[in-house]
Parts: structure tokens; sequence; C-alpha cells
């Protein structure tokens, strides 16, 4: 079954992506300005940990040296 977004040209995708920020933007607008830059960084925050997870911690005995 195809995937809905490749039946959809680029115009028709803009154009959902307009109206949706419409609608999160006066949603927004009710919230005061720390909650709207709390909302944000949650957002900023859960695009950069998919795209850059982080880097694996090197497991560290009682003494806090190196565990091997």
């Amino acid at each position: 079954m195809p995937d809905r977004s490749d039946l959809m040209d680029e115009l028709q995708r803009s154009e959902i992506a307009r109206e949706a920020m419409a609608h999160l933007e006066a949603a927004l607008a009710r919230r005061s300005d720390d909650e709207r830059g709390a909302f944000w960084r949650a957002v900023d925050l859960y695009y950069f940990s998919r795209k850059a997870p982080p880097e694996p911690v090197a497991a560290t005995g009682p003494s806090g040296a190196k565990a091997g």
C-alpha cells in the first residue's frame, strides 16, 4: 500500500503544513510566554534527540574508574 505522503504533491503538503501551523499558533497564542517557550524547547529536544542520539557513556566502577 503506498504511503499517503507519496500521493500528495509538494504544493498540497505545503498547504496542509501552513494550515497546521496556523492552528498551532492560534492554540499557543492563548498560552503565556513561558508556556510557549517550554513548548518550543520540548519540540527542539524531541527532534534533536531523534537526529543525534546521545553518545553512550562508558561504565564506571565505584571509584569512578572505567570498569573492565
